[in-house]
């Protein structure tokens, strides 16, 4: 087991993504979690609705884009449980995945219609 210090990212959005590849050459070990397995650029949405572009045009997998980066494993897996005082991730399969440094980029999500 390596002495270097464990990241662990839950979302692979903007923030999770930037965060991940900001750590790249940082002596540090990554594994990215996120239920989906790529990543939507939502700002072009419009054009695939209006079929200017295709939806692979917008969603890049997320294995894909942290190809090149030794330090980061990407879990698909939801987070369905936090541990803050033993340090632990617990996702929907079972898996527990420690951490020194947790991240959460899970994004927001929009509420136009409530009431």
């Amino acid at each position: 087991m390596s002495d270097l210090p464990y990241v662990v990212i839950i979302g692979a959005g903007f923030w999770g993504l930037s965060a991940a590849k900001t750590l790249a050459q940082a002596p540090v070990r990554v594994t990215l979690i996120d239920k989906q397995n790529h990543h939507l650029f939502q700002p072009l949405l419009y054009q695939v609705a209006t079929a200017a572009l295709t939806p692979a045009d917008i969603a890049v997998p997320v294995r894909w884009i942290l190809r090149k980066q030794k330090n980061a494993p990407v879990v698909m897996d939801r987070v369905v449980d936090v541990d803050a005082v033993a340090q632990v991730v617990v996702t929907e399969s079972g898996q527990r995945i420690g951490y020194d440094t947790l991240i959460i980029a899970t994004g927001a999500r929009h509420s136009y219609f409530w009431q």
